[in-house]
């Protein structure tokens, strides 16, 4: 490991968490946790008031903790902060390729694998914090309306593969930035190719009702699909999912440090 490596990661986390999309995250990550414990309130109070066949709805939603977690988790990650994190990730290579400031980097007696590396550990950075504020204030919120609840536990291994996940997104959004000197550009080949991977495992998922075995075998391993390994949280874990997931993480990590390699910068 070169021994400037850890300089590196603090200055790319200064850089990451100084960017407008990194304040962002962070503001509205917090935000998440709490407006998970208010819609959940307001959803049980609602409930109470609403009967199926004499019995009140309210029975048919958590309305405790351990459902402020899971609504808080669910919110995490809807749209909003994977687009966030995929803007940084994006904003950290191929924002630097525009601005000709990557050289700065790749001509400095370092590895150029180790400014992927930084690059990737400072993104991860971004993402614990996020997944950290969620948490915790829906957690101090949830506990503070609803008191204390069993079985948290489970939520809180789903926020943490939730980072695995965000692993995988932040990878593969690297990968892409190492060909595409735009951010937006970055960000809409991303969600190109995630729509065009939802549909192709929506037909896997087709051809498996029908009957094709190797069609629902594969679909598991899909990227997209992978990246909704958090979404198991509940006890329904999916190992081609996890496998997909690693495999994934491998190959984009591998696959954007060959392309810097390579790359030459004027």
């Amino acid at each position: 490991m070169p021994p400037q490596l850890p300089r590196m990661i603090l200055a790319e986390i200064r850089a990451v968490f100084g960017r407008s999309s990194g304040r962002a995250a962070l503001v509205i990550a917090a935000l998440l946790g709490i407006l998970a414990v208010v819609g959940l309130h307001q959803a049980g109070e609602v409930a109470a008031e609403v009967k199926s066949n004499g019995v009140p709805a309210a029975g048919m939603l958590d309305v405790d903790l351990k459902g402020a977690l899971g609504w808080s988790l669910q919110f995490r990650n809807f749209f909003v902060l994977p687009l966030l994190l995929s803007l940084s990730a994006a904003a950290s290579l191929s924002g630097e390729l525009a601005g000709n400031t990557f050289r700065e980097l790749l001509v400095r007696p370092v590895p150029r694998w180790s400014v992927i590396v930084a690059k990737t550990v400072a993104l991860m950075a971004l993402s614990a914090a996020t997944l950290g504020l969620t948490f915790s204030t829906a957690l101090v919120g949830g506990a503070a309306v609803f008191g204390m609840a069993e079985g948290v536990g489970a939520v809180a291994a789903g926020f943490a593969t939730t980072w695995l996940c965000d692993l995988g997104l932040v990878v593969m959004t690297l990968l892409l930035a190492s060909f595409l000197r735009s951010v937006g550009g970055v960000v809409v080949a991303l969600a190109l190719y995630l729509m065009a991977d939802r549909m192709v495992g929506m037909g896997l998922g087709l051809l498996g009702s029908l009957g094709v075995d190797w069609a629902s075998a594969v679909r598991p391993y899909l990227p997209g699909n992978a990246l909704s390994l958090w979404a198991d949280w509940d006890g329904s874990f999916d190992g081609g999912k996890a496998i997909g997931l690693a495999g994934l993480i491998v190959v984009c990590f591998a696959g954007t440090v060959l392309r810097v390699q390579r790359m030459d910068v004027p």
